[in-house]
């Protein structure tokens, strides 16, 4: 049986209701967790960092927690808003500084970094950074506040971000095209598709299958299954989980474990999973 639990003063309520102990972001300089995505190189190490006006480090943990090595520096970079990161499977790890609360910004852009094998360095140098910009977005602010995003992932190597929109609960994807190439100057983000009616996006992460995008929300967890040869995630299956009001904080990190299990992360410092038997089908 999957199970759902969010710890909370140190105990856990679960879906069924039991109490247990479950893990709990351990390093204390984590104090608004806001991305987490498994390492691809040391498989098990998951990687996460503070908000907006953190320092411009990294964090490695396990699945339960517990710190794996001092933090990690990024020169070259400033967590203006940091609000997702990604593991590319090419050698690469980006940050997306792409918050953007009161739809105003004008500097939104990802860095990349190479990924460390077993042995963390003290600090990572900027290899790219990548200034980014939405074609519908004309005025800042614009008269609907639709231009945060805290969601990203990697599909065939392009980078690929999830809005999180205040005027309404619907979210864009949009496909950074240039992602992969060497021009550092700002690049224009390609609309793929919109979806209405799925909340509040605050991160997302791709299944190694490459079919199963998972997304989650202030409200729960979505996974869409992508059709034959598109990137069209939002149009496929989709299935769902919906918290509970036992669960009504900050969700704002998820990264996959295993093929059946996702791990979540809130601002709160607090993780818990989701079992892929616990989501449902929505018809």
């Amino acid at each position: 049986m999957g199970w759902v639990a969010l710890l909370c003063g140190g105990l856990v309520w679960g879906a069924s209701e039991e109490v247990e102990t479950r893990p709990r972001i351990q390093a204390e300089a984590v104090n608004e967790s806001s991305g987490l995505d498994q390492s691809v190189r040391v498989p098990g190490r998951f990687w996460t960092h503070n908000d907006s006006g953190g320092e411009a480090r990294l964090y490695a943990m396990d699945a339960e927690g517990a710190t794996l090595g001092d933090p990690v520096w990024i020169e070259g970079a400033r967590n203006v808003d940091w609000e997702a990161l990604v593991v590319d499977g090419r050698g690469g790890l980006w940050i997306a500084d792409t918050g953007n609360n009161a739809n105003t910004r004008r500097d939104l852009k990802v860095y990349r970094v190479e990924e460390p094998g077993e042995r963390l360095p003290e600090s990572l140098d900027v290899t790219r950074t990548v200034r980014v910009r939405y074609p519908d977005q004309e005025a800042f602010p614009p008269e609907k506040m639709n231009f945060d995003c805290e969601a990203m992932f990697v599909f065939e190597g392009r980078l690929y971000f999830l809005t999180k929109h205040r005027s309404d609960r619907d979210t864009k994807l949009y496909r950074l095209d240039g992602s992969g190439g060497e021009d550092p100057e700002e690049q224009v983000l390609t609309l793929v598709e919109r979806m209405e009616e799925i909340g509040q996006v605050t991160d997302a992460d791709l299944h190694p299958d490459g079919r199963r995008l998972a997304v989650l929300t202030y409200g729960g967890v979505w996974v869409f299954e992508r059709g034959d040869g598109d990137d069209r995630f939002l149009s496929g299956r989709r299935w769902r989980l919906s918290w509970g009001s036992w669960a009504r904080k900050q969700t704002e990190g998820i990264a996959w474990v295993d093929g059946e299990t996702l791990l979540i992360c809130n601002e709160q410092r607090e993780l818990f999973r989701v079992g892929w038997d616990e989501l449902r089908l929505v018809e």
